[in-house]
């Protein structure tokens, strides 16, 4: 995790790297390679990013980190929604989030509210890590 002094330019090598726009000059390269040759859709999913106001779609936290695995849960057996559900948690140890994220009074299945309105700012970013490392 890197954070710097305010307005060093952290979000704007985030938005190059991930080429939501391209640099005015230069070139940006990744093992030699410009980035403008890779495609953009594997690229983008090898950076994992989180935003300071990171955005939780309606639904539950274990929605919220399933989402990072792009799957339909709708077509998962009951097994492997329960494998499923054992790594949401494994993933949420790993971001920090497990402890507060239990303390809730329905835990991962407590509702998130629209946009996340339910959750902090911290616990918005720390969900938002979970998804990264799910």
């Amino acid at each position: 995790m890197y954070s710097g002094a305010s307005g060093c330019g952290k979000s704007t090598v985030i938005n190059l790297l991930l080429r939501f726009y391209d640099p005015q000059s230069g070139t940006i390269t990744l093992d030699d390679n410009n980035i403008k040759d890779l495609n953009i859709k594997w690229l983008r999913s090898q950076i994992g990013y989180v935003g300071q106001e990171p955005v939780l779609f309606s639904g539950t936290i274990a929605d919220n980190i399933a989402y990072g695995l792009d799957i339909d849960k709708s077509k998962l057996s009951p097994a492997e929604q329960e494998k499923l559900r054992e790594r949401i948690i494994i993933a949420a140890k790993k971001a920090n989030a497990h402890d507060f994220i239990r303390d809730f009074p329905q835990g991962y299945d407590t509702d998130v509210g629209s946009n996340g309105v339910a959750m902090s700012g911290g616990q918005k970013q720390r969900i938002g890590n979970t998804i990264i490392i799910i």
